[in-house]
Formats: C-alpha cells, structure tokens, sequence
C-alpha cells in the first residue's frame, strides 16, 4: 500500500508542478519536456508508467510549431511518434492523441523497440465509392414530404460519410432536385407504404445512384444505419452507465471501400416492437434499431409493452374506486369498467384534438394492473376465477371490455394488459380482442422465480421448477393470442450481487431464438441495473438488439458480433477481457438452476472453478492493463476486473491469507490492495437489492457504495459478496 500511496502521491505531485508553468515542466523525470499545458495528464502519467525504464529525451505536446511535423490532419486520437535528433516527439492535436500517444510509446519502450509511427491521420477510409465513382459526386435526396425521421437519416447518413471520408453530401428535396440543370448522382431516400410497412427497408445500388426504400415511419432511418455499417460504422454504448457520453461510435478503417449491388438486400424486423429499459445515461442508442425513450426520433408507430397503466392514470383514484395503494381494484365492479371506459375513450379524443393522429402518436392506451399481488377476492371475482381458472380471467374480460369501448369509437386503437405477478396463468375460456396487446413477464409468478442458467423452454431446468412453469405459461398465452399480439418483459440483468456479471452470455442467444417465434411480436429487454462498467448488460443489449431484428444468425455470427463489441470497447485489450467472460460462462455451466437477478453469487458460478484460475485471472488483468491503449479504455478495463478481483479475494481468503505460506500472503495482499484501489477509485458497489432500489449496499469487504471504508471483519469464502444494510434515506 505505501508503494502505491507514493506513486499516487508522486503523480499529484509532478501534475501540480507542470500546471504551475506557463509552459510545463516536468520535475520528477528530467527526461520528459512538454510544449503546451494540455499535455500534462499524458506526461504525469508516462512518467508514472515508465519512471527508470525511461532513457531517452521525450517531448509531449499539441504545439508542433518548432519541429517539421504537420500535426493539422491528424484525428482527435491521431498522434505522431518521431525520433527527432536526441529526442523522441510525442505530438497530436488534441489532448486524446497524447493520451494514446504516451500510452503506446510506453508499451513500445516495455517492448524494447521504440518506431516512428503515425496513427489517424487524415480520415479512416482514404477512398469511399459508388461502382467506382468517388461519393463526393452523389447528393443525398429526400422526399418533399419527408417526416423528421427521414430527414434525421438524411443529416446522419451526411455527417457519417463526411467523418468517414471527407466528403459533403448536399440534401435535396425531392422537387428541388428534379430542378437541378446539371445533378449529381442521388441517394435517395423514399417511402414504399404499404410494401414496406412502418419500419423495412430495401437498399439498392447502381451505377447511377442508390436507393434506400423504407417503411413510412422508421424504415429509411434503420435502411442509413444498415448502409453506414455496410461502410465500416459500429454505434454502441459504454459499459459504465455513470458516463454522461455513453455513445461510442467506431469506423474500421479502410484504404477503399466500394458500394456495389452486393449490398443489395430488404430487411424486416423479426419482431416489431423492441424496447430496451436501461438506467442512468446508457440506455441503447437509436441505431441499435430499438424503441429508445432517451431517442425519440420516428417513435410514432409503435406500441409500448404494458405498464401499469391504471397506476399512471389515476383514473380510479380520482373516482375512489382504487381502495388503497397495496391491493388492485375490483375488475369485474361495473362501476370500475364504467370509469375506465369513459377515461379511455376521453383520453384519445384528447389526444386527437391536441393534434396527434390514431395509428401514429395513439397506438396504445395501457390499462394494465397496479404494482402489486393482491388481488379483489369478492364473489364476482371469485366466481369468474371459478370458471376461467385464474385470476387473468376477470382482468382479460375487463380489458376486453375497455377494447370494445374504444374499437366502437376509435378502431384502430390497442389496450394493453399485464400477465404479471398474480395473472401469470392465462384463462380457460376468455381471448384476448384483437386490439388487446397482451404483456407477458418472464419474471416472477405464483411459483418462482425464472431461470437464467438456462433457456426459456424448461428443457433443461430441474424437473418442476423454474422456467417449466414460466414456458407453459407462455405457451397458453401464445394459443390465445392467435394474431401476434403477445409482447414480453424478458430480463437478462444481474442482482444482487453486482461484483459479478452473470453468465449470461450463450442463453441469452438460445433465449431469443426461441422468443422470436410463434405469437410475440413485442419483447421488453429489461437490462435495468447501475452496472458502473462491472458488468456486461450494454454487450446484452447491443447483441439482443441485433437479434431482435434478425434471429436468423448462426451461433457462430453471434459469438462474432460478442467478440467485436469487446474489441470496440476494450481495444487491445478485448481479446482478454472477452477470454475472461468465455471462462465464467464455463463457471456458470457448472452450476444448476439460478436466477440472474434474485440469486447470490453463490448460486451462479463454480467458486472451485473461479479459485482454480484466479491466479490467471490476476495475470490476465494485468496484462489488460498495460494493453490498454488510451485512458478511457483502460478504465473500462479496471472497472471490468475490479469485480474479479472481489470475487477472487473473497473465495481465496482463508486458504490462501488466513492459512497460506508468507508467499501466498503477500500475493494475496497485493491482489486485496489492488482491488481496494479500484472500488475505491470508481466507487463501485457490490450488492443490489432489486426490491429497494435505493438500498445502500455493502460486504464484508466494501462497506457502503460511495467511499467504503476498510473491512473491519474477515473474508470468508462462504459468505464473499453480500449483506444488506438499512434503506438510504
């Protein structure tokens, strides 16, 4: 601990001396020079990184003026490493390259052979063509009556092929550009309704110009991210939910890339109605082809999976016919449907008068149940559950009746209902309206919990448990709802113990292989949890998105597109951190039958298998530490392996610190230390309790979530990862 309390003292130091200088020097390595006060960061830390080891003269800086190097082409994270007479330059314009400059400088100094290397300068692909002709020839047309979504594809399909080549595409209307005497060659965005729906497109490519065909409200947006992936784009969120910038945007680089009818292709969505429930700034970009509620842009046209949405419209609060906040109302009371009724209709009309148009804004009116389990039990409600054999059946006829009500009026309007806790079960004779959206929770019913370690079909759970119940269940409601008007929460996060990310990573593509068949056509993927970058639910989303739209890729199309969003996010270092992940999914496979969100660590891996390789687990996260290749992605890095460290110390206390040689003792305390510094660093927790979301959270190592102090007791590997403190107030 003292040798890294001085090396952290050290840094202070050495930054508070070069921010005192006009142009900073360094005073704790005579051998680093820098030429602008944005390099400070890069030089404290290449000091600190290679303390003796560095021997040669280095200059670090954005200003380039007194050396030959033209630093104006170069992008944010471009860089120059030149061997200049007695010293080497370290330059870039802006302080992202230093970062990435000193950093790879540093790993070619550890290496022993020190290049001149030049990194992104000018754009990523040098020669961006249509059959050959350069895209700066093409301009990008739009029909007149474009909506927002279509010209906001146009904008984005223009700011990423000028940040991808350089090239700037003008945007026509439709009627503008047949004026033009002498036009360029058009992209050309246009709606082909009803061929192609609400959300498909068709891309077409010729010598003279490319088409993107797409549904009348999403279709040309989802059609431009398909051609800009086609160029080399990826759109994908940080794994720290605490980042206010979460948006990550990659472009492979490329000498050339030519855009020829081998693009050619239409593309309908699986399943219609995809929503993502994310928490803090990561919920899931626009592009990821989802409904995003922090994206607003063409969300008109789509239903939203139900809610308890008799709890958001107080209707029956207003009217005392909602008895108290613990108990759902009584839904065969005539009153109640009365009330309902009449609200449901009203609230279209006002809708309609406030401008918004039926089958676009209105698609939805969600009537679904309060939060709670309890249930009226009075003779009516008694008796309907008698003949339809649950409790679903006196809330189905109710919501069937609100359906009418509406259909009379304003047809084309849908009215959502829950299946969730307490109306899991569907009804014996009851169907759904074919404008009642049904809302089924793979979650928590009359019996238990789901299953994570396994797929949806029960096949390979315990006999009598877990997603046994659940697959009946949603086999009865699929058989009742006869015109795809089944949706579905589905929920692959990690509780209570958020130190480790649950193995998820294989069920979660045998659960949407199975999820996109029959009757639902609306999938909730619920990722809702503060992950802090320890856990890998923006990787869950980024490939459910993918499969959502098209289910139809291989095992091994999958595992690639998992591998890639390592690579994106960790950089040089993706490779073992993605190893790592496959390990633990080797963990979890040891295991029986758990749940990712209501069972302890315990439940979920193998610890024989997690103190097996935690010696190379340690080694590998150093290794990934000093591959990382700029500082945003060595943070991910730690805050990635700070959660394998917890687990590792905790599951290795006793045989290795209480019982071990003076070796292993050392060893331990060296790995307790590092782990101490990384939750304290990015104040990460490592317990959540789902049912109080405002709970404090603790272990017997790390005591609170924000600034935990040392342990006062000891680890034991039996009891590593949780305990419950009192409610935060």
């Amino acid at each position: 601990m003292k040798k890294i309390l001085s090396l952290i003292l050290a840094a202070i130091m050495l930054t508070a001396c070069l921010a005192s200088c006009a142009v900073p020097q360094t005073a704790t390595n005579a051998h680093i020079r820098v030429t602008s006060s944005d390099a400070v960061d890069a030089a404290a830390w290449l000091a600190e990184r290679l303390g003796e080891r560095l021997t040669a003269d280095v200059v670090i800086g954005t200003d380039a003026s007194e050396y030959d190097v033209d630093i104006a082409a170069l992008e944010s994270d471009g860089y120059v490493i030149r061997s200049l007479g007695d010293e080497v330059a370290l330059l870039a314009a802006a302080p992202d390259g230093l970062d990435h400059a000193a950093r790879k400088y540093a790993q070619m100094v550890e290496a022993g052979a020190v290049v001149d290397e030049t990194y992104h300068e000018g754009y990523r692909i040098k020669s961006l063509t249509v059959c050959g002709e350069d895209i700066s020839s093409f301009a990008i047309v739009v029909d007149d009556d474009a909506d927002e979504a279509m010209q906001f594809a146009a904008s984005e399909l223009a700011k990423y092929v000028e940040k991808a080549c350089g090239a700037k595409l003008a945007t026509y209307k439709a009627s503008e550009y047949a004026a033009l005497e002498d036009a360029p060659k058009a992209i050309r965005l246009t709606v082909d309704y009803p061929a192609l729906g609400d959300e498909a497109f068709r891309i077409t490519v010729a010598e003279n110009g490319v088409t993107i065909e797409g549904g009348r409200f999403r279709g040309c947006m989802y059609g431009v991210y398909g051609l800009l992936e086609d160029i080399g784009w990826r759109f994908l969120c940080s794994p720290n939910d605490y980042e206010a910038d979460c948006e990550i945007e990659y472009l492979y680089e490329s000498e050339h890339v030519d855009l020829t009818s081998a693009l050619d292709r239409e593309e309908r969505p699986a399943i219609s109605y995809r929503l993502v429930h994310g928490v803090g700034h990561n919920t899931p970009t626009i592009r990821y082809k989802y409904r995003s509620a922090g994206s607003p842009i063409g969300a008109y046209g789509l239903t939203g999976v139900a809610c308890h949405g008799l709890e958001s419209y107080k209707w029956l609060d207003k009217e005392g016919l909602h008895p108290n906040a613990n108990s759902q109302p009584c839904f065969t009371d005539p009153n109640v449907i009365d009330c309902v009724c009449e609200n449901a209709v009203a609230e279209v009309a006002r809708r309609i008068e406030a401008g918004e148009e039926i089958g676009r804004e209105i698609v939805t009116i969600d009537v679904s149940q309060y939060d709670t389990t309890s249930f009226c039990n009075c003779k009516r409600c008694e008796a309907v559950k008698k003949v339809e054999g649950a409790t679903s059946g006196a809330v189905l006829r109710f919501t069937n009746a609100v359906a009418d009500a509406l259909n009379a009026v304003y047809p084309g309007v849908n009215v959502a209902m829950l299946a969730y806790a307490g109306t899991n079960t569907p009804p014996y004779q009851t169907k759904p309206r074919d404008n009642v959206r049904i809302s089924y929770a793979i979650y928590i019913g009359a019996n238990d919990y789901t299953c994570s370690a396994h797929n949806v079909s029960g096949e390979n759970c315990e006999p009598g448990r877990y997603n046994n119940y659940y697959k009946d269940e949603l086999d009865g409601w699929s058989a009742l709802c006869s015109n795809r008007n089944l949706d579905l929460w589905y929920y692959p996060f990690t509780l209570p113990g958020v130190a480790l990310f649950s193995p998820l990573t294989d069920v979660h593509y045998e659960n949407l292989k199975i999820l996109t068949t029959g009757q639902i056509n609306g999938i909730h993927l619920d990722d809702d949890n503060w992950n802090q970058g320890l856990l890998l639910d923006p990787m869950l989303s980024y490939v459910g998105a993918k499969m959502l739209w098209n289910p139809d890729i291989t095992k091994e199309e999958y595992d690639a597109l998992v591998h890639e969003w390592f690579d994106i996010i960790y950089g040089e270092a993706g490779d073992l951190v993605y190893t790592h992940m496959r390990q633990m999914e080797i963990a979890g496979h040891r295991t029986g039958c758990w749940c990712a969100f209501a069972d302890n660590c315990s439940k979920k891996v193998d610890y024989g298998y997690l103190e097996a390789h935690f010696d190379e687990w340690w080694d590998m996260y150093l290794l990934a530490r000093d591959a990382a290749d700029r500082a945003r992605a060595l943070e991910y890095v730690e805050r990635y392996f700070a959660g394998v460290l917890f687990m590792g110390v905790g599951i290795t206390h006793e045989a290795r610190y209480l019982n071990g040689s003076e070796a292993e003792r050392a060893a331990f305390a060296e790995r307790y230390e590092e782990m101490y510094r990384l939750f304290t660093k990015y104040h990460l927790m490592v317990y959540n309790n789902y049912s109080f979301r405002r709970t404090r959270s603790c272990s017997r190592t790390i005591r609170s979530t924000r600034g935990f102090r040392r342990p006062t007791k000891r680890i034991s590997p039996t009891r590593t990862v949780e305990c419950r403190m009192p409610d935060a107030q």
